[in-house]
């Protein structure tokens, strides 16, 4: 009969510690790479966090812009640092200009130059992999897979170049999806107040009329007695407690409202805001 040698439970703890990362590795390893569509479930779960108790501590304040949330402010707007109003092509999408605009804001404010993204990236590459195409969609799209210049994959883009697989991609960490539609308006606005104190952008889905995008010579909304039933997609970038109304910017030009911005009353934008998100940027 063989000797055998009796390891003790900490020799083996040893063993087991130097063994397990090296096939847990080579197991992911020889797993096929995934598409948007097939990823892990439990990967997923995690993108999206939508926990209140956890907003504070995952939402940073942006060095040079934003302010500690807990100190009284009449006024934030982040509109100096955001990229001009552009107007998406008959192709594009008022959410994936917006993801693009508010990325843009971070990536030109960490490193140091002015860049425009591409946002038909995020559309196209979606519709590709067979998703329908949203917010949602999106920001896992640019936590997963990122997007490229507006210089590889232009505005109103028909299709992808072979050259983005060889450029640079602009990601996130993550997103708070700040509010739902059955939020309160006191919730609502707290919280969009909360996060461009701390120098965020909102991306901000609500509910209006069919003329919406059309709006002209406007500088305030005039929110209309029935709810709207369209969907569109705002950048909130700015709040002036003095008004008590929001700054949004738009992807329609700057023929839309004043010069492509508007400003909307607390209340209104909150009764109409279905969802809000915060990107964490990498």
């Amino acid at each position: 009969m063989p000797y055998m040698v009796q390891k003790s439970p900490l020799e083996t703890s040893k063993l087991l510690a130097l063994i397990l990362p090296v096939f847990m590795f080579s197991t992911l390893a020889a797993q096929p790479p995934s598409s948007l569509a097939t990823k892990d479930a439990a990967q997923i779960q995690t993108l999206g966090i939508s926990d209140q108790s956890q907003f504070d501590q995952l939402m940073i304040t942006v060095a040079g812009v934003g302010r500690n949330a807990r100190m009284i402010q009449e006024q934030q707007n982040l509109k100096p640092y955001m990229m001009p109003v552009r107007k998406m092509g008959f192709r594009g999408t008022d959410w994936s200009y917006m993801l693009a605009s508010c990325l843009e804001y971070y990536t030109n404010l960490q490193q140091n130059y002015k860049d425009n993204l591409s946002p038909d990236y995020i559309t196209l590459s979606i519709q590709s992999q067979g998703g329908g195409g949203n917010i949602v969609e999106g920001l896992r799209f640019l936590s997963q897979v990122g997007t490229v210049s507006a210089a590889i994959v232009p505005y109103d883009a028909a299709q992808i170049p072979q050259s983005v697989y060889a450029t640079r991609k602009h990601k996130i960490n993550n997103y708070l999806h700040l509010f739902q539609s059955y939020a309160s308006q006191r919730e609502k606005t707290f919280e969009i107040r909360k996060a461009l104190m701390r120098g965020h952008p909102v991306i901000v889905e609500i509910k209006a009329g069919v003329n919406f995008p059309t709006l002209t010579d406007a500088m305030m909304w005039e929110s209309p007695r029935s709810p709207g039933t369209y969907s569109y997609t705002l950048l909130i970038i700015g709040y002036d407690e003095r008004k008590e109304a929001f700054e949004v910017m738009s992807s329609w030009g700057a023929g839309w409202a004043n010069n492509g911005y508007l400003w909307m009353n607390y209340n209104d934008l909150a009764t109409a805001a279905i969802n809000g998100f915060v990107m964490m940027p990498e």
